[in-house]
């Protein structure tokens, strides 16, 4: 088990910063890598478990908008 601490998050080829808070007691951070530079994508958690759960689902939902497209113009 290692209790190395790092900076980012990495899910399916996507990176993501961790950044915390602290007067609101949270930690959050964006996807650096997206397909389109002008999309948005954040994620936050009260703990670093919550946190990566957060990005995992921002991730999937990403990735879903795309499939949603698709579909659609088929």
């Amino acid at each position: 088990m290692s209790n190395t601490i790092t900076n980012v998050l990495e899910y399916k080829g996507f990176i993501g910063s961790i950044e915390a808070d602290t007067e609101a007691d949270i930690l959050y951070g964006h996807v650096q890598n997206l397909k389109n530079p002008n999309d948005i994508v954040s994620y936050e958690g009260e703990t670093i478990k919550e946190l990566k759960e957060d990005f995992r689902d921002a991730i999937d939902d990403y990735l879903a908008s795309f499939e949603d497209e698709s579909s659609k113009e088929n």
